[in-house]
């Protein structure tokens, strides 16, 4: 797949024909020469690619991979191109900071050292004519080396052109199709096809799991059995978010079975779920009760018993692919009575017969010719009538002939042909799809899907190899990797991040990227690709040279990798050699080794690739010998000079190596879940950092110069210091997880050059921060998202105009004045989520919320009322309310027409709250969670039959779950812990990934 390869070096030559370096140096009409060839190539190319798909000849697929190779050498030349300009205008900011004597010192010194060790002598050339600032020299020197290498190019494209003349290659330019652009139907993020095809197993398998008939008293193994594609996994989400099954178990927990993943992970990701349900007794946390030899596995399982042990529990344990792996499981889980295990699993009959021969296994067939048509013409048509033309010829049956009625097929095919306005052109797709009028086999429609891609489209699709199956992304930070890579192209009006989510908006609408869970706005949260997608895409991205991906194999040739994800369940490293030189990406995620587990029975927080610490000590080539507990530097990076983005998870370290700030290319630099507890000072060199992501780690800050890189967009931390700083930042759009270093005013606030952020969550604010805080606020216009957390807060965004665009607002803390607003309305046009902790706010702050048009969720905890009535009118969207530990309340009322919409009211720890009043009928509840409050259900019993029916009444502390979320799957994202199964809680969304 030469395609991506060529699509990336025609734009990154687009990015330099319009930078100002080239016209300095005078080589932009070269640039743009061999940008006018490359894209008459790249039609060539589009056209081989999809004739590979065939039996293709040797030859072409010679020419494809030497088309490829010639891509590859111009995106080096331009990284080097810029390598050399960038150290030229870096060496002039050095200049400037530094007394001239003293850099003369320090610059005699360096080429001493670089004569004794890697230099050869054009790098010496080009190092000493930095700093003797001869500028017009290394111009034309740098100008002279790029238009040498161009030379070169250029005979390299006349080489391949003479070939494909004298030996025949067929290739002929790829056709454009009309292209009608979609938007993403939010209906589609429900399979509703569920309820029309799978409607007699969806009733089956609920009345087995309910059992209202009680001749079920056992703990019972119910399966769903069936290939990859044919929705089991969509139908057990339906099942596992029904009211009725929500309200008739104590404890929920959804586990997917990852293929490649230790035992101990198994129990740990189903201990977390099941123990943020269930409060442990001190008795548990003794640990001398636990199993001989005081394992930590075996503590696992011994309070993962205790915790399910006579409570209704149940469990989801989807895409099961070993009876090993079921029957290891399987005796973690007490025989409580009427509790259920649900099983998905493309396992056969015969497989899992054992597993519990009192109820037969369900197995979900392929849909028949009406349902697959109904899928499709949702997929396709949505909720619009679809034309008789496209049934009259006879489409419909050639769908189902084609997928076979695979739900997953029919989805993709609809994602190729919704793109199209004519009947004609699906007649093209059709006869692709067919041979010899008999259909090619399904996987044929994942190669005409990726074919069909629009070419900007193809390297972000290829981009989730990079991740290994089962994992759900963030789509927040892969817009983010998206446009370190280059792959995102710039629009007007609009930012990188917006036109980036049009990409993957555009992937969810042909069916090839899963939306798993909606925020409470409706936009996308959280996504992932199918099994048999991602097989398709790993394939395809190791094939076309465009990733390497690696699991427990030494790197083959590191001269030639361009991209390496290294995704390691088992072992405890994976070698890495010394130098990747033409490395652009180093995506890494390794559990750590067992061996550095804790042994004295405390749960220790791992990450689940493998130990990334014995990898980089055997790289530097440090002693296989050295413990697993050893901190490393990750010096391997120093001769990787191209990288764009580093993307570590898990990694045991203390520091960067220094040489990182000669990396300038950086755009996107990612260290996660570490030891590392501070930054190298030459971080301020990075001018093209785009992304710093240090969260869940001890860095506490950074030098002050880092605020000076004007191309920052994002920076994510735990507690980071923000120092004063003089540059604005214009481009900065994110900056979460940071604390102010000074006393504030409103002329001396570093806010002020960070106007337009769209997320901004801080913490640590006194009184003294709040006044040039919140003449800060009243500047943000573009904010989305505001998390602010401290001993007192501003509260003027409730008022200020410039809050218009707010969706999430956090606020921990006692807002200042906040009855002495002097609007009668809050302008929060679009918010949709407010939550309020030790805010102090009374009935008349609730009355003015109430007229909040587009607010959907909203939580009161910890002091956060002052007054023992709490009485709600309006709120016409609210949906979710939650009170937990609002300690004044005495009395809550929701008047007549008061919130329609809601569906999920949950009470935690209101010890005081004796009454609860309905007096609208609230038609759309579905559950109300009480904890640890046993007068008022009694008083709900007596006075309201209806909503005491709605009563989820509980003696454990159960978190509520958004039901309307994806409950599971294996879960890698940046808010979460390394191995935590999704359950989205109410105060767990807070921490969405902006």
């Amino acid at each position: 797949m030469a395609d991506a390869g060529v699509t990336g070096v025609v734009a990154k030559l687009g990015e330099l024909a319009a930078e100002e370096a080239t016209a300095l140096l005078r080589v932009d009409a070269e640039i743009r020469a061999l940008r006018r060839k490359l894209a008459y190539l790249q039609a060539l190319v589009r056209g081989a690619d999809r004739q590979r798909r065939g039996r293709a000849s040797e030859l072409l697929l010679l020419w494809l991979r030497e088309t490829r190779e010639v891509a590859f050498e111009v995106e080096d030349a331009v990284d080097e191109f810029h390598l050399r300009v960038e150290a030229c205008r870096l060496g002039a900011r050095w200049r400037r900071r530094r007394r001239w004597w003293w850099g003369w010192h320090r610059d005699a010194v360096s080429l001493v050292q670089a004569l004794t060790t890697q230099y050869n002598s054009k790098d010496l050339l080009i190092f000493w004519a930095n700093k003797c600032v001869l500028s017009p020299v290394l111009s034309i020197f740098v100008r002279h080396g790029l238009s040498n290498q161009i030379s070169k190019i250029n005979e390299r494209i006349e080489e391949l052109n003479q070939n494909k003349e004298t030996y025949q290659i067929e290739s002929s330019p790829s056709e454009i199709w009309s292209y009608a652009s979609v938007e993403v139907d939010p209906e589609w993020y429900e399979d509703k096809y569920v309820i029309g095809s799978r409607e007699s197993e969806f009733a089956i398998l609920k009345d087995l799991i309910i059992n209202k008939e009680g001749d079920i008293s056992h703990r019972a193994v119910i399966s769903i059995l069936g290939e990859r594609g044919i929705g089991k996994t969509t139908l057990a989400k339906k099942l596992y978010n029904d009211p009725d099954i929500i309200k008739h178990f104590e404890v929920h927990a959804w586990v997917c079975l990852p293929p490649h993943i230790r035992f101990r992970e198994y129990i740990e990701i189903m201990y977390m779920q099941v123990s943020s349900q269930v409060p442990e007794t001190p008795e548990e946390n003794d640990s001398t009760i636990f199993a001989p030899g005081n394992e930590e596995t075996t503590d696992m399982e011994f309070k993962l018993w205790q915790n399910l042990e006579n409570r209704r529990y149940l469990v989801v344990l989807d895409g099961l692919v070993s009876i090993s792996d079921w029957n290891s499981l399987f005796a973690v889980l007490p025989d409580t009575n009427c509790s259920r295990i649900l099983l998905t699993t493309h396992l056969n009959v015969k497989e899992i017969n054992h597993i519990d021969p009192q109820i037969a296994p369900i197995k979900l067939p392929y849909l028949d010719e009406k349902h697959g048509e109904e899928l499709f013409c949702q997929r396709v048509f949505g909720t619009i009538e679809p034309p008789e033309i496209y049934r009259s010829k006879g489409y419909y049956k050639k769908v189902h002939s084609i997928s076979t009625g695979l739900p997953l097929a029919i989805t993709v095919l609809a994602g190729i042909l919704r793109s199209k306005l004519f009947p004609m052109e699906w007649d093209v797709i059709f006869e692709q799809l067919e041979s010899n009028g008999q259909p090619k086999p399904v996987r044929s429609i994942w190669y005409l899907a990726f074919d069909d891609l629009p070419h900007y489209l193809k390297s972000c699709f290829l981009y989730f190899a990079s991740v290994s199956e089962n994992v759900i992304l963030y789509p927040d930070r892969l817009v983010r990797l998206w446009i370190a890579e280059g792959f995102v192209m710039p629009k007007k009006a609009e930012t990188l991040e917006d036109v980036g989510f049009d990409y993957l908006k555009e992937l969810v609408s042909r069916g090839l990227v899963q939306v798993m869970e909606k925020d409470a706005g409706g936009s996308i949260k959280l996504v992932a690709i199918h099994n048999l997608l991602h097989a398709f895409v790993e394939s395809e991205a190791q094939d076309s040279s465009f990733l390497e991906i690696h699991h427990h194999a030494n790197v083959v040739n590191p001269n030639a990798v361009r991209r390496l994800a290294i995704q390691n369940y088992v072992d405890g490293y994976v070698h890495i050699p010394n130098a990747f030189p033409k490395l652009r990406s180093l995506l890494c995620d390794f559990a750590e080794d067992q061996r550095s587990s804790s042994s004295s029975g405390e749960l220790q927080p791992q990450s689940l690739w493998g130990n990334l610490a014995e990898l980089c000590s055997r790289a530097c080539g440090i002693s296989e010998n050295v413990s697993s507990n050893t901190l490393h530097g990750l010096h391997f990076l120093q001769g990787s000079r191209f990288l764009r983005v580093v993307d570590l998870n898990g990694l045991k370290m203390q520091k960067l190596p220094d040489v990182i700030g000669n990396i300038i290319h950086l755009r996107y630099l990612g260290i996660r879940n570490s030891n590392l507890e501070e930054l190298p000072s030459s971080i301020y060199k990075l001018d093209n950092l785009q992304t710093l992501d240090v969260r869940k780690t001890n860095v506490g800050k950074t030098v002050d110069e880092f605020w000076d890189i004007e191309a920052l967009r994002h920076v994510l931390a735990e507690k980071m210091l923000l120092p004063d700083c003089s540059v604005p930042l214009n481009n900065l759009m994110t900056l979460n997880g940071v604390v102010p270093c000074s006393l504030w005013d409103e002329k001396n606030c570093p806010l002020n050059n960070m106007i337009y952020l769209r997320s901004l969550s801080m913490s640590g604010i006194s009184a003294a921060h709040t006044t040039a805080l919140s003449a800060a606020l009243r500047k943000m216009e573009f904010l989305l998202y505001l998390n602010l957390s401290g001993e007192f807060l501003p509260s003027n965004m409730f008022t200020t105009s410039s809050m218009r665009r707010l969706q999430v607002l956090i606020l921990h803390g006692k807002l200042q004045g906040i009855n002495d607003l002097p609007n009668d309305r809050y302008v929060l046009p679009n918010l949709t989520m407010l939550y309020l902790h030790k805010s102090e706010v009374s009935q008349h702050f609730v009355h003015k919320l109430a007229t909040l048009p587009c607010l959907v969720e909203m939580e009161l905890s910890a002091v956060s009322y002052s007054e023992t009535t709490l009485f709600f009118d309006g709120f016409l969207s609210l949906a979710r309310l939650k009170l937990e530990k609002v300690s004044m309340l005495k009395e809550l009322v929701i008047g007549e027409g008061a919130m329609p919409m809601l569906s999920i009211i949950s009470m935690y720890d209101c010890d005081s709250l004796k009454a609860f009043k309905a007096l609208n009928g609230l038609e759309h509840l579905q559950e109300v969670a009480i904890y640890n409050m046993p007068e008022i259900v009694d008083n709900i019993k007596l006075q309201d039959e209806k909503l005491f029916s709605k009563i989820k009444c509980l003696t454990i502390p159960t978190i509520v779950t958004d039901r309307g979320g994806f409950p599971g799957r294996f879960v890698r994202m940046l808010d979460q812990l390394d191995h935590v199964v999704r359950v989205t809680v109410a105060s767990e969304s807070r921490c969405s990934d902006m």
